[in-house]
């Protein structure tokens, strides 16, 4: 039987992930997230208190956890406005077996959770605990490694950071300025280990963002 260790999480180390939830509404969310393991039964969410998916998790107490390694649905779950109507497509999603929850019809994997305890992490970002309901797996083949698909991922995941930070104060505008470095690093694997490929133009729409945010926040002072 499939468990949470059997899909690569392990103690002590943060596993990168989309969290998909339902509004009250029944529109679907999904948002990149960090996931941490509390035990086999167990993992810790900490989303930021502002997010949509802390709220959904409030008010639906359960998710899916969804472990993939495509950039694509990274992309798309971090910036709606990727989308063709700007918001998350009811196409990539679809309801979860044990909770009430969507879960993303591409992921090699779901874990589907439900919230135990609520409490804080910092001032900004909450701990939730959630009991672990069902753990599905695909049978994918195995895929050769490349270093663009990894790093586009990464500049993602940075990505979402810089435009808030770029909003607040000066401390916070350093270290976005440490994370667009970081992108450019990216980048650069990218365009040299596959130029003119999904990955490229995932990354030359990031670098267009970032330029419009600096604009914005420099708009502002």
């Amino acid at each position: 039987m499939t468990d949470v260790y059997n899909l690569g999480f392990l103690k002590d180390t943060i596993g990168e992930t989309i969290v998909s939830t339902y509004d009250v509404d029944g529109h679907p969310n999904a948002a990149p997230m960090g996931i941490a393991v509390k035990s086999n039964e167990q993992l810790i969410i900490r989303p930021f208190m502002s997010s949509l998916t802390y709220k959904n998790l409030q008010t639906k107490r359960c998710a899916v956890v969804n472990v993939t390694s495509n950039p694509e649905l990274f992309y798309r779950t971090a910036f709606k406005d990727a989308n063709p109507d700007g918001n998350l497509s009811a196409e990539l999603v679809e309801k979860a077996e044990t909770v009430d929850a969507p879960r993303l019809r591409a992921a090699d994997a779901t874990v589907e959770v439900s919230v135990a305890e609520t409490g804080s992490f910092s001032p900004e970002r909450a701990e939730v605990l959630c009991n672990v309901q069902l753990v599905t797996a695909s049978k994918a083949l195995p895929k050769v490694y490349c270093r663009a698909q990894f790093a586009t991922i990464e500049a993602i995941i940075h990505a979402t950071r810089i435009k808030p930070f770029l909003m607040g104060d000066e401390q916070e505008q350093e270290r976005a300025l440490r994370l667009m470095e970081l992108v450019e690093i990216c980048r650069d694997i990218v365009d040299r280990t596959a130029p003119n490929s999904r990955y490229s133009e995932i990354m030359a729409d990031l670098t267009q963002k970032i330029h419009l945010w600096r604009k914005e926040s420099e708009g502002l002072r």
